[in-house]
């Protein structure tokens, strides 16, 4: 359990497309970060769902099932980067514009389209699928029936989430005066947008053994 627990913890430190989806909105407001990283963790919900009925495992079998996740997910990356670089490019545009009317940043997007925004490029992302398939069988008693092994591990792995992201959003929000000034907003979407164009181009060019 220990050890699996620490897999799972290094899995969310080091940054990935979930990592910059959170960011963005955090930068933005606490609330609009938590439900970016609610929608992460309903994401991994439904992976553990599907590695518990064995549908993830399907993924690692399956090219074409493989191929259709994967470009899917690359696609909906690259819309979330080219979203942000765009959001970032009219920021800077319009940022001596908005300085001198004294108009302040944008607010963030309503919440429901913040979680279902990191709900879809989670459960599009199929290196979170196959986190369940490759990594935690390892961790599995094979004398024990699977399936409630899956549920816990997953539970855990879930609960480990709720706690790196809830750090992770204090953390940022933290710097709350930073981030309420619009250079700083933009630099983020810029990093952001490049971010997970970036990876979403990575992602299309990943095959099965690279994962």
């Amino acid at each position: 359990m220990g050890g699996f627990a620490a897999a799972v913890l290094l899995a969310y430190v080091i940054p990935g497309p979930d990592w910059f989806v959170v960011l963005r909105h955090a930068s933005r407001s606490r609330v609009a970060g938590m439900h970016a990283a609610a929608g992460v963790q309903c994401g991994l919900i439904v992976h553990m769902a599907a590695a518990a009925v064995g549908v993830s495992a399907i993924l690692s079998t399956s090219a074409e099932a493989f191929t259709v996740v994967k470009l899917a997910g690359a696609a909906y990356l690259i819309v979330l980067g080219v979203r942000a670089l765009r959001d970032g490019y009219r920021g800077w545009r319009g940022c001596a514009a908005e300085r001198a009317a004294g108009v302040s940043s944008p607010a963030a997007a309503p919440g429901a389209q913040v979680l279902a925004r990191a709900f879809t490029a989670n459960v599009l992302n199929p290196k979170a699928a196959l986190f369940f398939v490759a990594v935690l069988p390892q961790f599995l008693a094979p004398a024990r029936p699977v399936t409630p092994q899956v549920l816990l591990l997953g539970a855990l792995d879930i609960a480990i989430g709720g706690a790196w992201w809830l750090l992770f959003v204090v953390t940022t929000t933290r710097l709350h005066a930073l981030f309420q000034r619009r250079r700083a907003q933009i630099a983020v979407d810029s990093l952001a947008g490049v971010a997970l164009t970036g990876l979403g181009g990575a992602l299309a060019f990943t095959d099965r053994a690279r994962v």
